[in-house]
């Protein structure tokens, strides 16, 4: 486990390439905890719970599956809109925005109201936004079939698999699914579709590296972002920030003793690291990247902040223990980069990573969009009578007037 707090940014590292722990992960025992990449997993399937039968919807030529037995409010019938000559029901729609709306705790019509205004949105554009959510899926199924786009059960095999393999056993992995409310089936039946649909990402927007001279552009138009970034490794021991002074003390002398065997060269930094630290980076010798790819706890971001290349801190505590800090490599240039050689050749795999996933996105979020335009969108005007549609006259947007104060 490493001192970071991946703050989301665009994505750093190729796919399947090792990667330290969050600070969240510092936090937990074991593997009690989800972690990021399972989090993203359950957001994910999330989301595609009210897609996940589009493609079987298709075939019946109407797209309804969205079902509720609990429902407390009328419903209107009829077509809300067609999407290449397939309906989507006008039924399906409300029961979409009553269940987000219910979910996000707006009960009342008039705490309903005030979140549409400071949203920017009213009920016609909200329902407009979940109608073009519908269709847009729709026709990403319609281009898995053109593009014969298929999702194997070895696929599924690897996806559960890797699921698996962010807890302790298949048994902690098969709990964490049914606290939100999925079985190992439906956990599958969402992946399903993400595969699909990345398998669809990649064959009409295949990934491509950058040359030198992108990656250079690239960090001339964010070298603020990027210069004077440092690379660093680190030894944890680990300690509870609420254990009691001599617990504190006892390690604290520990990360002591293994610092002066290395300042005495009695071993060096990195198989001390390998033998010693208590944090999942171990195995890589400590390294834990670049900060500028992701931020470090604050005594961490401090400590390293002041070494340059190939120096070592002392021992520095933080809430996650004590740590000894080296940074093994550093980049800075004055003005702008000029040459690929200036960039370290970490951090420009680092960069060209993140150019190579970006430019893949932008492809796919242009052809996908041109896909869409070129379908037969027909929305129809929404009833009166839909139990989310409230009056908006007087309601005015509370993030306008605080803003204004």
């Amino acid at each position: 486990m490493a001192m970071k707090k991946n703050h989301n940014k665009k994505r750093e590292g190729a796919e399947g390439e090792k990667k330290p722990a969050t600070k969240a992960d510092f936090k937990r025992e074991g593997k009690k905890a989800l972690s990021k990449g399972a989090k993203y997993i359950l957001v994910a399937i999330g989301v595609a719970a009210m897609l996940l039968s589009v493609t079987a919807m298709a075939c019946s030529g109407v797209l309804s599956q969205f079902q509720s037995s609990d429902d407390d409010y009328t419903l209107t019938g009829g077509v809300a809109a067609t999407v290449n000559g397939v309906n989507i029901t006008e039924d399906t729609v409300t029961r979409q925005i009553m269940s987000t709306r219910s979910s996000m705790g707006y009960g009342s019509d008039e705490g309903w109201a005030q979140y549409l205004a400071n949203s920017g949105m009213t009920p016609e554009s909200y329902r407009e936004n979940v109608i073009n959510q519908y269709a847009r899926q729709y026709l990403i199924t319609q281009a898995e079939k053109e593009y014969d786009i298929t999702v194997t059960q070895d696929d599924l095999d690897k996806a559960w698999d890797d699921f698996v393999a962010n807890y302790d056993s298949e048994d902690k992995a098969l709990e964490t699914l049914t606290n939100v409310g999925y079985t190992k089936d439906t956990y599958l039946q969402s992946m399903e579709s993400s595969l699909a649909q990345q398998k669809l990402r990649d064959k009409v927007a295949p990934e491509k590296d950058p040359t030198d001279d992108e990656i250079i552009e690239y960090v001339n138009d964010n070298i603020d972002t990027y210069n004077d970034a440092r690379r660093s490794s680190h030894i944890l021991i680990k300690v509870d920030s609420d254990a009691d002074d001599a617990t504190k003390e006892e390690a604290r002398q520990k990360a002591q003793d293994i610092l002066d065997k290395i300042n005495n060269g009695e071993i060096s930094f990195e198989d001390a690291a390998k033998e010693y630290s208590e944090d999942s980076s171990a195995d890589d010798g400590g390294d834990v990247g670049w900060d500028k790819l992701t931020s470090f706890v604050t005594e961490y971001q401090d400590a390293l902040s002041a070494l340059s290349k190939d120096q070592i801190s002392g021992v520095v505590e933080s809430s996650y223990g004590f740590h000894i800090i080296k940074c093994t490599d550093y980049f800075h240039v004055d003005g702008e980069v000029t040459s690929i050689d200036q960039i370290p050749e970490n951090l420009r795999d680092k960069l060209s990573d993140t150019i190579t996933s970006n430019n893949a996105q932008t492809d796919y979020n242009n052809w996908l969009n041109d896909y869409v335009d070129a379908a037969d969108i027909e929305i129809n005007p929404m009833p009166e009578n839909v139990p989310y549609n409230v009056d908006m006259s007087g309601v005015s947007s509370s993030t306008d007037e605080g803003s204004a104060q």
